[in-house]
């Protein structure tokens, strides 16, 4: 059974990296559009100094910002050996031009086999961070906690996923505190096995995040082993996304949490169904109404993006946001 179980896992690593590398080519073409559009966008394109093209292994040296390393260190849990959480930070050169004062940071999670260089190579984020004025925080899962560098949303025990959530969450409060960074707006986003971690994180720790985005993410709860989690990505779950809300450890009813799920229609890794119920999650966690209960997730040509909207106080207002695409 152990050896079957493998199998099936490579089999699904393989599928995972060749949807996150459509994922990839997906944003960039998104960005690339979002440009094109702006009157503000640069139209020359960003080079070395010595006009080699950007390295995808080494993305933040072309540009003017500062790509820092560091590790954060955590309080030790029984029988772990590495208490820490290694990361990446870029902070935009324009924080000190355009942008003065503390800027917003946003927290991208990877996906399975990746690393912060892939995932910043792959979106964009640092080139965007410079023209908007936002810090770009990438947390790295170690090799020591998971071969295949996935994140264990499909495992919350304290010591596995949950642990995971836990050091997220750390570094999101260790960051907060930093004089360059509003601790007002923290907003974190995933693909993949990281999306479904961002979702955890977000959760269980509502009153840190501002925001949550989730890029071909799995519901969370469904799952309490990889052989579970798996299934989830392949099936989603026929228990209702509220009540997985519980296993995953949250509870419904606290700080407002704006979402938006994106998921391709089209993706053989991670099945479509899961951007449906995450974002049902998302509308229990908010107390809104779900309108998504009876909404098909195939054989529809029209691929709207579906928003729920609930005003509360002066102004203010929660959205989760849905939405799909083919090819």
């Amino acid at each position: 059974m152990a050896k079957s179980l493998a199998t099936d896992w490579q089999a699904q690593f393989r599928r995972i990296s060749r949807a996150q590398a459509q994922t990839e080519a997906q944003v960039k073409s998104w960005l690339e559009r979002i440009e094109s559009l702006s009157p503000l966008a640069p139209r020359r394109r960003i080079r070395t100094p010595h006009g080699a093209p950007l390295s995808p292994r080494h993305p933040a040296p072309q540009l003017p910002g500062t790509w820092e390393s560091h590790r954060l260190r955590l309080a030790p849990l029984p029988g772990e050996l590495v208490p820490q959480l290694s990361y990446h930070l870029y902070v935009p050169a324009s924080a000190k031009t355009r942008f003065r004062g503390p800027l917003p940071v946003v927290m991208l999670l990877h996906g399975c086999r990746q690393t912060p260089d892939d995932l910043a190579a792959g979106t964009r984020m640092n080139a965007l961070a410079e023209h908007e004025g936002f810090i770009v925080a990438y947390p790295q899962q170690p090799l020591r906690r998971q071969l295949q560098r996935c994140w264990q949303w499909f495992d919350l025990a304290a010591g596995e996923g949950g642990r995971e959530a836990q050091a997220v969450a750390a570094l999101i409060e260790t960051l907060s505190r930093r004089h360059d960074v509003r601790e007002d707006q923290f907003y974190l986003a995933g693909m993949s096995a990281g999306a479904a971690m961002a979702a955890v994180v977000a959760l269980r720790y509502p009153d840190r995040v501002t925001a949550v985005g989730l890029h071909s993410g799995v519901v969370v709860g469904a799952a309490d082993n990889p052989r579970a989690g798996l299934k989830a990505m392949l099936h989603g779950s026929s228990a209702e996304p509220a009540w997985l809300l519980d296993a995953a450890g949250a509870m419904p009813g606290g700080p407002e949490l704006p979402a938006i799920v994106v998921h391709g229609l089209d993706d053989d890794a991670v099945h479509p169904v899961n951007g449906r119920l995450l974002a049902r999650q998302f509308l229990a966690y908010n107390q809104l109404e779900d309108r998504l209960a009876a909404f098909r997730t195939r054989g529809s040509a029209c691929l709207p993006g579906i928003s729920m909207k609930r005003a509360s106080g002066a102004g203010a207002a929660t959205w989760s946001r849905w939405w799909r695409w083919r090819g």
